[in-house]
């Protein structure tokens, strides 16, 4: 039994590191994105770029769960205090004109209109200067190839 015990967990690490030297070595861009968009549209400010494939699939485990919003915070939180990751929090709201907005409902609004555009996905590259520009050319403009361009600009 002990045998089999120690040869299920021998098992069970290489598989993992097996997996996680294969994201590693592979395209982990969407990963990546996705966690970004979470975190941009968080109350945190944290370089993407800088956590490791573990701390990402962490994090996308904790965000793609079923538990409450309170949870999935406490367990994103908890991913970047354990790594030692540097972050800062941010206000919830973003300035715009003169108004204070959810700035997960002015990520959510700019995402929405990346889609189906080579940006897909890219909205949490944007710092809050951008994204508010590129809400407010979302909502100044009804012909898509115009906001697609003024859009782009935001990317180059």
């Amino acid at each position: 039994m002990k045998r089999l015990l120690m040869t299920t967990a021998l098992v069970l690490t290489t598989a993992a590191g097996t997996a996680s030297a294969q994201m590693a070595d592979g395209d982990n861009v969407q990963l990546r994105n996705e966690v970004g968009n979470y975190l941009a549209a968080s109350e945190w400010t944290v370089d993407v770029d800088s956590l490791t494939t573990e701390q990402l699939v962490e994090i996308h485990s904790a965000i793609t769960s079923d538990e409450s919003a309170t949870e999935v915070d406490s367990a994103v939180e908890a991913v970047l205090n354990d790594g030692n990751v540097e972050y800062t929090e941010r206000p919830a709201y973003v300035v715009v004109e003169t108004e204070e907005l959810p700035r997960d409902q002015i990520f959510t609004k700019v995402s929405n209109a990346l889609i189906g555009t080579e940006y897909e996905g890219m909205a949490w590259t944007l710092s809050d200067e951008e994204l508010v520009q590129a809400y407010s050319v979302v909502n100044s403009t009804d012909d898509q190839s115009d906001m697609y361009l003024e859009l782009s600009g935001l990317f180059e």
